[in-house]
C-alpha cells in the first residue's frame, strides 16, 4: 500500500484535512496527541512521527524560535545516514500493520526529501496559507516565541515551505496536491470532492462535514493588506504564490525582490501592521497571549507548590510509619520467651 503524507507548516488547516482524509478511510493512527482547546477535533498526529520528527530537528536544526523544539528559523543541510532511512522504514512499516495508511505531521514538511527516499511511491497532500494568517493563527494560540521574537512564525514559515518546494520540484505532479485552506474550507464539499479524486477512492456522503468554517479564522479583513505583504516579505510571498499555483519550480531557492532596507524581519513585519491599519489588532492578540502565557505560569508555579507539599507530607508519613515499625520491632524483640508446653 502506497503512503498518504499530510504536511504543512503548522496552523495551516492540516489537522481539518487529515480529519476529512480518515473520513474516507485513510487511517492516520492510533496513539494520537489529544484535542486542545485550538483543536477541539484532535490534531490527528502519531506520538511515533512526532518524536522521529523532533529527534532529527534537535539534530539539524541549531537555530529555532526561543521556547519550542518544532520551529527551525534557518534552513539547514540535512544529510540522512542509513540508520535515519532504516528508522523511517520501520516506523512506516510498524504504522501500517495497525492499520494506518497515512499519517498527519506539520513537522514532516521539513524531511519531505528523506520520506520520499524511503516511501518513493507516497502521496503527499501539502496544506498551504499565507505567512501572515499563519503568524496571526500562532499568536491567537499563545505561542510564548513571539513574545521574544516576533517575526519568528514568518521566518519558520519560509524554511518549511520552501524545503516542500525544493522537494517537490522533483516530484510527480499527479502524486502531490497543494490544498489552500483559506478558498478551501470556505467550500468543504468541493474540498471533498478534490480529494476523493485525488485518492481515487468513493466519496463518502457526509465526508465534507468533516471540515467545520466555524472553527477557522478566516481573516476576512485581511485581504487588501495581503495584497501589500510583498513589500516587506518578497521572498516568502513570492514562495506562496509558487506554491498556491502548484509551481515548484527548480530544486533552486526561490528568487523575490531583496527585502527592504529595513533592520530586521521583525521591524519589517510591525512596519507592515502599522501601515495596513493591522498593529492595534495583533498588538491586543500579543497582550491577550502574554498574559495568558503568566496565567500558565502561575498555575505551574501553584502546582509546583502543591506536589512539594504533597511530597513533604509523603515524607512525613514514611517517617512516622518507620518508627513506629522500629518501636514495634524493638516491642517484641524485648519481650520474655516464655516456656512452651
Amino acid at each position: 500500500m502506497s503512503a498518504l503524507i499530510l504536511t504543512g507548516m503548522h496552523r495551516s488547516g492540516t489537522s481539518a484535512v487529515a480529519r476529512l482524509v480518515q473520513s474516507m478511510g485513510f487511517q492516520v493512527g492510533s496513539n494520537l496527541l489529544a484535542a486542545t482547546e485550538n483543536n477541539r477535533h484532535g490534531h490527528f498526529e502519531e506520538a511515533g512521527f512526532i518524536h522521529f520528527h523532533d529527534q532529527l530537528i534537535s539534530r539539524f536544526f541549531a537555530d529555532r524560535a526561543p521556547f519550542c523544539e518544532w520551529l527551525p528559523l534557518v534552513d539547514a543541510e540535512t544529510s540522512y545516514a542509513e540508520a535515519d532511512r532504516a528508522e523511517a522504514q520501520a516506523l512506516w512499516q510498524s504504522h501500517l500493520a495497525t492499520g494506518n495508511g497515512a499519517w498527519k505531521d506539520p513537522r514532516t514538511s521539513l524531511f519531505l526529501d528523506l520520506w520520499l527516499d524511503v516511501l518513493p511511491e507516497a502521496k503527499a497532500i501539502i496544506c498551504l496559507r499565507h505567512p501572515y494568517q499563519v503568524h496571526l493563527s500562532l499568536l491567537r494560540r499563545g505561542e510564548p516565541f513571539l513574545h521574544v521574537d516576533y517575526s519568528a512564525g514568518i521566518r519558520g514559515w519560509t524554511v518549511y515551505n520552501e524545503r516542500i518546494r525544493r522537494v517537490l520540484a522533483h516530484f510527480p505532479a499527479d502524486r502531490v496536491l497543494a490544498v489552500d485552506v483559506e478558498a478551501a474550507f470556505r467550500e468543504p464539499a468541493q474540498l471533498a470532492e478534490k480529494l476523493a479524486r485525488f485518492l481515487n477512492v468513493p466519496l463518502p456522503p457526509a465526508a465534507s462535514e468533516s471540515i467545520t468554517p466555524e472553527d477557522f479564522h478566516f481573516e476576512n479583513d485581511l485581504g487588501p493588506a495581503l495584497e501589500n505583504f510583498s513589500a516587506y516579505f518578497p521572498e516568502a510571498t513570492t514562495l506562496h504564490q509558487r506554491l498556491q499555483q502548484s509551481d515548484f519550480g527548480s530544486t533552486e531557492s526561490s528568487s523575490a525582490a531583496p527585502a527592504p532596507a529595513i533592520r530586521s524581519e521583525e521591524a519589517r513585519l510591525i512596519e507592515f501592521e502599522e501601515a495596513n491599519g493591522l498593529r492595534k489588532k495583533a498588538r491586543a492578540m500579543l497582550i491577550r497571549s502574554i498574559a495568558a502565557d503568566r496565567r500558565r505560569l502561575t498555575q505551574l508555579n501553584r502546582l509546583s507548590a502543591e506536589a512539594h507539599a504533597e511530597k513533604d507530607r509523603l515524607i512525613e508519613d514514611l517517617s512516622r510509619f518507620n518508627e513506629q515499625l522500629k518501636q514495634e520491632v524493638y516491642r517484641q524483640r524485648s519481650a520474655p520467651i516464655s516456656d512452651g508446653v
